[in-house]
């Protein structure tokens, strides 16, 4: 279909993109949004961290903060993490990526979920610390389907 459109267009190959393009056009957003973000004065962020199949940790961070009356969300950075998943660990990728961006001393609050890593990044960060409502809640249905009386009753349940 390129062909009949403009037969003299060539698509860029997968080299061309992962290797120049695609970094270009990161480098142009990244620097975009840092200059964005030093008019702010406060923000939190919002991290997790997962294992993929293959077993390959990854981190990501999300900050949140106020622009002219609106609330913003950007996702700093999704990063794989090739450190064993200790709480200081942690707290050293998120402080490298806050570090990267120009929001080190920005970031007051975090929110994470229960696991214990997660919580020693946070206190090593001095932020304050907001438990995931989202990540407490599903523990809570969990053992709630995980115990006898809550499996009786759940059976009964249709929704």
């Amino acid at each position: 279909m390129i062909m009949s459109l403009n037969p003299k267009y060539n698509a860029p190959n997968r080299d061309s993109l992962t290797n120049h393009l695609i970094p270009a056009w990161y480098g142009v957003e990244k620097t975009n949004l840092i200059t964005d973000l030093k008019h702010v004065t406060h923000a939190a962020i919002t991290s997790d961290g997962w294992t993929s199949f293959s077993q390959d940790h990854y981190l990501t961070v999300i900050l949140h903060y106020v622009r002219e009356g609106q609330s913003k969300e950007k996702v700093l950075q999704t990063r794989a993490v090739y450190k064993a998943q200790t709480g200081i660990a942690v707290a050293e990728e998120i402080d490298g990526i806050l570090e990267e961006f120009g929001l080190k001393e920005k970031v007051v609050a975090a929110t994470v979920d229960n696991a214990e890593n997660m919580f020693v990044a946070v206190k090593t960060q001095n932020f304050i610390k907001f438990p995931c409502f989202a990540h407490t809640l599903n523990l809570g249905a969990q053992k709630l389907y995980n115990c006898n009386t809550g499996s009786n009753w759940a059976e009964g349940f249709v929704l």
